[in-house]
């Protein structure tokens, strides 16, 4: 930041509009604090839970064969580049039934966490103003009274027919109401960009059997890390 500044040339990307941005009301730029914090938030939120969605889903088409077949076929599909035709994105819907259902399995923030502004009756308790509440993403996307078999892995179930027919709140990778992660759109893009462009020249094979435990620091996590042999893919 103070390099920037002392260059007079903010610059085009994030930290250059931040730099650039005024208080509306008193046309003072934002403190360097609040840039930090601001900067800090977009790598967390902007970075690394669109990281391990499309770590866990890779790891699951390394299990299930049958599905990355199906998402391979619509990429190659495509007839052209995904990151240079935005359009294109919108046609692979199969590839996108896949990402979501990984979130439902593996949330990449398995816990949201607000605060009561003011009294507020859930059922027959009434949680008061200032108290924590706190909402279970991961256990809300593996409830059995919300999803058949849910410990399965299965992209149909987000197929627009099914997914039209389930509660709006049984499914929350990205929170929802006036509070949804801004950046729902453009994560969700991004990942189908990067499954578009590299599944169909490469496979992913685990180097260890079986799904690796989960492990909650903020954000859901491989215990462990997740290894994986990035292998040329046959394209006859």
């Amino acid at each position: 930041m103070a390099r920037r500044r002392a260059r007079g040339e903010p610059g085009a990307d994030l930290l250059g509009l931040l730099l650039q941005a005024e208080d509306p009301e008193t046309g003072r730029p934002l403190p360097d604090e609040s840039l930090v914090d601001n900067l800090l938030t977009f790598v967390a939120a902007g970075h690394e839970t669109t990281a391990l969605a499309l770590t866990w889903t890779l790891r699951l088409l390394a299990e299930h064969p049958e599905v990355e077949r199906r998402v391979v076929a619509e990429a190659r599909g495509l007839g052209t580049d995904p990151a240079a035709d935005p359009e294109a994105v919108d046609r692979l819907a199969y590839t996108r039934q896949v990402v979501m259902e990984a979130m439902r399995l593996y949330p990449p923030a398995p816990l949201i966490v607000r605060r009561a502004a003011a009294d507020i009756r859930l059922g027959d308790r009434i949680v008061p103003a200032g108290q924590s509440v706190h909402v279970p993403v991961y256990a809300l996307h593996r409830h059995r009274r919300i999803w058949d078999e849910p410990e399965v892995f299965d992209p149909d179930r987000f197929a627009p027919d099914r997914a039209a027919s389930r509660d709006r709140y049984a499914y929350l990778p990205f929170g929802a109401g006036p509070r949804v992660c801004i950046g729902m759109g453009l994560a969700l893009t991004e990942c189908l960009v990067v499954l578009a462009t590299l599944l169909p020249a490469f496979r992913f094979v685990p180097t260890r059997p079986g799904m690796p435990a989960n492990q909650f620091r903020v954000t859901l996590r491989p215990k462990g890390g997740m290894k994986m042999k990035v292998v040329p893919r046959d394209v006859r």
